[in-house]
């Protein structure tokens, strides 16, 4: 099984968010993720200066897949974080703006051979009321037959009401991205989930949040069930890639090390 990480978790960001594009060092994130031993790095879109990321122009994708193909590290999935302000869901020419970023960004992301956008819908762009999942199926319904990439809904709904609101949009590119850490800290019976949403989930994110909306630790000490979660995965015969969305604490190459073995042993007792 395929093992990536998040953009930005191989670079060390003094005063800057987590999940932020590393600006100054994403080149060197592909020779980081080559010698600690990934297979991928999910792209991140984080709304700074989005129009000038790297994978927003034809010379930045030119770079990245000559950067893919000297490394050996795909870039499979993008994370369009960018849309956890809420702009998607909000009334008049923000709402029309925000659209047509989302058929910006997936539209790049095919152009350079990525296969799923993720787009995260919590907090401000949270699914719990009716009216916000209504807006947001009209805007799938409107953007997904264009689109060639896979749009993956990562989630704060349990597995059964994230199942009937995919299927409620009915688009064969539509799929799940499922974060086992977040599921942790929100309630969510994870191997329950993995039942309901089955073929759905495209993706897994890998990160040890602790239960009761707890922080995020290195992997291995927080109460995440892994072995439980990936045990569900296999049974399934699902074959998608793992991303670990960890944090960096201190020293990006310690807690990346650290976490991938920890990731790559967690699936070879499984296995």
């Amino acid at each position: 099984m395929l093992v990536g990480i998040m953009q930005g978790r191989l670079s060390n960001k003094a005063g800057k968010p987590l999940q932020s594009f590393p600006w100054s060092s994403w080149q060197e994130e592909f020779v980081r993720a080559a010698e600690t031993g990934f297979d991928l790095i999910e792209w991140l879109v984080d709304g700074e200066q989005d129009e000038k990321n790297p994978i927003a122009t034809e010379k930045g994708r030119d770079e990245i897949k000559a950067l893919m193909a000297e490394h050996k590290v795909g870039v499979r999935s993008l994370c369009a974080h960018t849309f956890i302000d809420g702009a998607l869901l909000k009334k008049g020419n923000a709402s029309l703006v925000a659209v047509n970023h989302l058929k910006d960004i997936l539209n790049y992301s095919s152009a350079i051979g990525i296969e799923f956008v993720v787009l995260p819908v919590m907090d401000a762009m949270s699914l719990h009321s009716e009216s916000a999942r209504d807006d947001l199926k009209k805007i799938l319904r409107s953007v997904l037959p264009e689109s060639e990439a896979f749009l993956l809904l990562e989630s704060d709904l349990p597995g059964n009401e994230l199942a009937a609101f995919v299927d409620e949009v009915n688009s064969p590119k539509l799929g799940v991205l499922y974060d086992f850490g977040n599921a942790n800290a929100m309630g969510f019976d994870i191997v329950k989930d993995i039942s309901i949403l089955g073929t759905r989930i495209r993706e897994i994110h890998i990160k040890d949040r602790v239960s009761n909306n707890g922080p995020s630790h290195r992997l291995g000490e927080g109460d995440t069930l892994f072995s439980e979660g990936i045990q569900a995965l296999v049974k399934s015969s699902w074959q998608g890639p793992f991303v670990l969305e960890t944090p960096i604490l201190n020293d990006w190459k310690l807690e990346a090390t650290h976490n991938l073995a920890f990731t790559r042993d967690c699936l070879a007792k499984v296995n």
